[in-house]
């Protein structure tokens, strides 16, 4: 060893203030992540700051956010997770169609109904050792594919329909869990999405769209609407953004497990001229402003994966438009075909081609049709029912090549004409009842914001000429034929009135009573204004204004004895019959 030279004493001074200085520097850096104040007073570890902010860093991450009650909470994630009963199982077994050709393994399900009684133990079995161990043998989710011919002389893959041929087993399961999963997906799915939510139907986003188009027009407002297509979108279905996706939204490890699971074993065999060829796994995809005040925002419509998308005439947004569908494809796998996709103008839009090329794909025009329904056309025209007629010529040309008999003609016509026209009438014709009672769908809050709604909600107001489409114009008018039958179902009485409504039987109060119903001292009471909540069970309480006459008496106790044994429920909502 030997004493450090002037030049060496210097260097070891300036390497240690640089130290110093930078371990100061790292201190501070963590003390600023650690939020602490007490510096002073408490310890000055740099390993107790990291520890803080890293235990800060974790509090504050967000694994996910809820909006607009987008997730499940955990009550309903647990119960998606518990033990199959044989109750359920069974159900679900009654629910399925037994006919069904079988898949590799062989067996129907008309089979597994049969011999319910003796093979329940060995089902059981297997579902309990599903649920434990969150997995079961590969070769139960084996499946045969048959290809079926979109048109005459096809020769490319894209023209065949592929039918999965599933085994018994398999297809129980994937039953059991879909009823399972039905029963919380209207909670994590947007009210914007109209397809596989029970309670909600196509012919609802048809409507949305004509009156959104109508709104846009009467107010004199400029638009484009982008019809997308998305290419396979069950084929392309990247796995894991689905599995990130069910995670954010709520659900548990487990039933994550279970989906994940499901949909990474198959394996499929293509019945090619009859004979099965060899066996391959799958790498993706997946089987199978208005009357009444505020306006009802309409940004986006789905059904399934036809999308609507409502934009401005607005180079800019159609930029952050493109480039918001590019960042889906680069996550969820899928694949925007945009020689199908079109960009259609709502009014008047000049640079309709410059945002057609901003998008890439091709200008259409309205009126057009979506989901087999025309879109922004007078549904008074004659040009509306062009498609079914055409479908009606076609199937009369190719009968009449053929040798039928009359009766067979009939037939024909009872079992396959007459249920053409059937899809379209059903939006021309939507039951009045529908608005009264779905009260949280999408389409009644648009037509509610539109037109307004009448004191109780049962019914729109009125609708002007010259405002709306026709569609509702019409369901409104046919409706209001109806009115006076209409029947309701009281639960806490907030809407339906006493005297005016026909909740005790197939009269109205007012009519049947008229005499007491003259000097009643609130004509418009609700049932609910009428209920005396005094002791257990409540009592009836209707006033007049003044005391009764000897001879009214009689009247009263019979208008007593009809309304007595009927109570209000404060848990149940009333609803329309």
């Amino acid at each position: 060893m030997r004493l450090l030279s002037m030049e060496e004493l210097e260097a070891r001074k300036e390497v240690k203030g640089d130290f110093e200085k930078w371990a100061l520097m790292k201190e501070i850096s963590w003390r600023q992540k650690s939020r602490e104040v007490w510096l002073r007073e408490g310890d000055r570890n740099t390993g107790f700051f990291h520890k803080m902010a890293n235990s800060h860093r974790r509090r504050n991450c967000l694994s996910k956010i809820k909006i607009n009650r987008t997730w499940i909470d955990g009550e309903d994630a647990a119960r998606l997770e518990e033990a199959f009963t044989e109750e359920e199982v069974f159900s679900a077994l009654s629910d399925l169609n037994g006919d069904k050709a079988p898949g590799p393994d062989g067996f129907s399900l008309s089979f597994w109904k049969f011999s319910w009684d003796f093979a329940k133990e060995e089902v059981m079995g297997f579902l309990k050792e599903f649920h434990e161990h969150d997995r079961f043998v590969r070769s139960l989710n084996s499946t045969f594919l048959v290809l079926i011919l979109k048109k005459a002389g096809a020769k490319d893959l894209r023209d065949f329909i592929p039918i999965s041929l599933v085994g018994g087993l398999y297809k129980l399961l994937a039953k059991m869990l879909a009823n399972r999963f039905k029963k919380v997906v209207g909670k994590v799915v947007s009210s914007t999405q109209n397809a596989f939510v029970e309670g909600r139907q196509i012919l609802d986003t048809a409507l949305i769209a004509n009156e959104a188009i109508d709104s846009m027009l009467k107010r004199n407002e400029s638009g484009v609407l982008c019809k997308l297509d998305i290419e396979k979108a069950y084929d392309h279905l990247n796995w894991n953004f689905l599995l990130l996706v069910l995670q954010r939204m709520g659900f548990g490890e487990k039933w994550t497990g279970w989906i994940s699971w499901c949909i990474s074993i198959a394996t499929f065999s293509v019945l090619i001229n009859g004979p099965p060829t060899g066996f391959f796994n799958s790498s993706r995809g997946c089987r199978i402003k208005g009357r009444s005040g505020d306006g009802a925002l309409v940004s986006h419509l789905l059904f399934a994966d036809d999308t609507l998308v409502f934009c401005d005439a607005s180079q800019d947004q159609m930029t952050y438009f493109s480039w918001l569908l590019m960042w889906f494809e680069a996550i969820s796998g899928l694949r925007i075909n945009l020689d199908k996709s079109e960009i259609l103008p709502v009014g008047r839009v000049e640079n309709l081609e410059v945002l057609a090329l901003e998008v890439g794909c091709k200008v259409g025009k309205l009126p057009t049709s979506y989901l087999g329904i025309p879109l922004g056309a007078n549904h008074k025209s004659v040009a509306v029912w062009d498609g079914v007629e055409e479908r009606f010529r076609k199937r009369l040309t190719m009968w009449k090549r053929q040798f039928i008999s009359k009766g067979g003609r009939i037939t024909l016509i009872r079992s396959t004409l007459s249920s053409m026209p059937i899809y379209l009438i059903s939006l021309l014709r939507i039951p009045r009842v529908c608005f009264a009672n779905e009260r949280e769908t999408l389409w009644r809050r648009v037509i509610r914001r539109k037109f307004g709604e009448e004191e109780g909600g049962w019914y729109t107001r009125d609708v002007r000429e010259g405002f709306g489409v026709g569609l509702w114009k019409d369901i409104r008018k046919e409706g209001a034929l109806l009115q006076n039958k209409v029947v309701f179902s009281m639960g806490n009485g907030r809407r339906v009135k006493f005297w005016k409504d026909n909740w005790c039987g197939n009269f109205t109060l007012c009519n049947f009573f008229p005499s007491l119903y003259a000097f009643a001292s609130y004509k418009e009471a609700w049932l609910e204004e009428l209920w005396d909540h005094l002791g257990e069970e409540g009592v009836w309480s209707p006033s007049f204004s003044r005391p009764f006459n000897d001879w009214e008496v009689e009247k009263v106790e019979r208008l007593l004895l009809t309304i007595r044994g009927r109570r209000l429920n404060p848990l149940l909502e009333d609803r329309m019959l």
